[in-house]
């Protein structure tokens, strides 16, 4: 059994003084990014410029103080958001105000995933699945079959969709989660995030560097080389040849043929990176550790750092459109950007 300081990467530890004597059980990696909240975890203080230099990410009233790492928008004003001690957060202003749906459950809900206004799941520990019909007015637990913690959630449409989890876990329906057929990788590391391109092209990926393609639905498997063991954190594509990954020690992957080549990128960052969207080929955020917002405009051939106006962790990020978009961590933080994130400096237009 890994012990749970090993799942820790090396610089998060630096940049936070953890009571790592309360960590004295194996926990599974994609936890720390809540436990940071729970376990006497306080990152320490940014440099001063950082921390007062203008932001294009404004602060939402989220209502909660749980760690928030499930998010999902539809549109500008349709938005759901996931964490722990059950929490299911809805919005239909475009975040000007957030609502607590009621799930149930008592513990983390740690990826959620719409196919419309109307249908969606959220997936957590102990093998929770959760259902939506009516736009999260009534969830709904599906049966898993599985006590294992599960990791990420993703649906084409409203009846084929994958979950995630650990010890290589992965589950699988046709029905919309009527029923789940269980699939196991090998090796049996923590799969962390999934991403479909279409209906029959899919990755999934975890701990140590490892990413499985499937060209036939989930039918068959195939690990891509990516030569790196860092830890992955979560997939995105943007068409089925053109995708990214992130993950620990600053870890930006990138591929342009399905992920038969995986190259790395440099962030110019060693922050542990948990959440990625692209709104096109050239555009994409990353974020993490310390309130790191990472863009790039040029398809992740260079990164720049935005200032998010928080050293909270970062835990994921999504957008609507090139410039409209929401980044949600611990502490109950929901970030807000209408400008890509750039501060008013940025998006000063020349003269003339």
């Amino acid at each position: 059994m890994v012990s749970t300081v090993a799942l820790i990467p090396e610089r998060i530890g630096e940049r936070f003084n953890c009571r790592r004597n309360k960590m004295n059980k194996s926990v599974p990696g994609y936890l720390f990014l809540v436990l940071l909240a729970f376990w006497g975890c306080q990152p320490v203080s940014a440099p001063m410029s950082e921390m007062t230099s203008p932001s294009g990410w404004r602060l939402q009233e989220s209502g909660v103080s749980s760690a928030l790492g499930g998010l999902f928008f539809t549109d500008q004003k349709n938005g759901w958001i996931s964490g722990n001690k059950g929490v299911v957060l809805r919005t239909k202003d475009g975040g000007i105000r957030w609502s607590i749906q009621e799930t149930g459950i008592k513990h983390l809900l740690v990826s959620i995933h719409f196919v419309d206004d109307q249908t969606g799941w959220a997936v957590g520990d102990k093998g929770t699945i959760l259902h939506t019909a009516n736009g999260g007015e009534r969830w709904v637990r599906q049966n898993s079959g599985q006590t294992t913690n599960l990791t990420s959630v993703f649906f084409n449409d409203r009846r084929h969709g994958w979950v995630t989890g650990a010890k290589g876990m992965l589950l699988s329906t046709v029905d919309g989660g009527e029923h789940w057929t269980p699939f196991t990788f090998k090796p049996a590391v923590t799969i962390t995030s999934t991403f479909w391109a279409n209906a029959m092209q899919g990755w999934v990926a975890g701990y140590g560097g490892y990413i499985f393609y499937s060209g036939d639905g989930g039918g068959h498997w195939e690990r891509q080389m990516t030569d790196t063991d860092k830890d992955i954190q979560r997939l995105f594509f943007i068409r089925p040849e053109i995708g990214w990954a992130v993950g620990s020690s600053g870890t930006i992957l990138h591929t342009t043929d399905s992920g038969k080549t995986w190259r790395l990128q440099k962030s110019g960052v060693l922050s542990f990176l948990a959440g990625l969207f692209f709104i096109d080929e050239q555009s994409g955020w990353a974020v993490g550790a310390s309130g790191t917002i990472l863009h790039t405009k040029d398809g992740g051939e260079t990164w720049g750092q935005q200032t998010s106006g928080t050293i909270q962790f970062l835990i994921n990020t999504a957008f609507v459109d090139p410039t409209v978009g929401w980044t949600v961590g611990v502490g109950g933080t929901i970030l807000h950007t209408t400008e890509a994130g750039m501060s008013p400096k940025e998006n000063v237009k020349p003269q003339g």
